[in-house]
């Protein structure tokens, strides 16, 4: 089963673009991995930061060829790098979807492990109702090899929104007409969660 690699760099003022494109440069393939897509924050992080998450067949290639991706960016510094594996979504091998502008929510979630499965059934749930009413996609639910402490286990979601309006109108506890299973299913989901964080983000480059 695949893996993916995010890292999350500091990097200097105004230079998203510059080193995005860097790194779009790099030939990934000829390592083993895929780009998956580059993200600048807007909500969350500081602003000198971009985000980036590669494709690998497993763990090991992930770790010997990882940074080739960011081998001579000057003045970048990874501030975070872990692996995660995919659950419900993405399929492997599939690209980050071409969307039409918008945001995307990067959220963690730390939950306790004997409850994963229901954690995923609850999403999977959940998602049919929300991307029908709302303008969004789920892009992905991982579960991340860092362990936050003993019998916890962090999950990563990536979602895109048409607008930060939309991000607003879709949390559980607005009780968005339409989505009622969905708002039912997120609210059961949150009550399992023992921690979270959100930042929200902007795609600089698509894998």
């Amino acid at each position: 089963m695949s893996i993916y690699q995010h890292h999350v760099l500091a990097i200097p003022p105004k230079q998203h673009g510059s080193i995005a494109e860097q790194i779009a440069r790099v030939d990934i393939a000829a390592r083993g991995g895929r780009l998956f897509g580059i993200w600048k924050p807007l909500l969350g992080l500081s602003l000198n930061h971009l985000i980036v998450l590669t494709e690998w067949p497993d763990a090991d290639t992930a770790i010997a060829h990882g940074a080739d991706v960011l081998h001579g960016i000057e003045g970048a510094t990874v501030d975070l790098c872990d692996l995660w594996r995919p659950t419900l979504r993405p399929a492997p091998g599939s690209r980050l979807p071409d969307l039409p502008g918008g945001y995307y929510s990067h959220r963690h979630y730390d939950i306790a492990a004997d409850t994963l499965q229901t954690f995923l059934d609850h999403s999977a749930g959940a998602w049919g109702s929300f991307e029908g009413t709302h303008a969004s996609q789920v892009i992905g639910l991982w579960r991340s090899t860092r362990i936050p402490a003993p019998g916890i286990i962090r999950m990563r979601l990536i979602a895109w929104y048409q607008d930060m309006a939309t991000w607003e109108r879709s949390r559980y506890w607005k009780g968005t007409s339409g989505a009622e299973t969905a708002n039912a299913q997120l609210g059961a989901r949150y009550a399992m969660t023992l921690d979270s964080a959100v930042s929200i983000v902007e795609l600089v480059h698509r894998g």
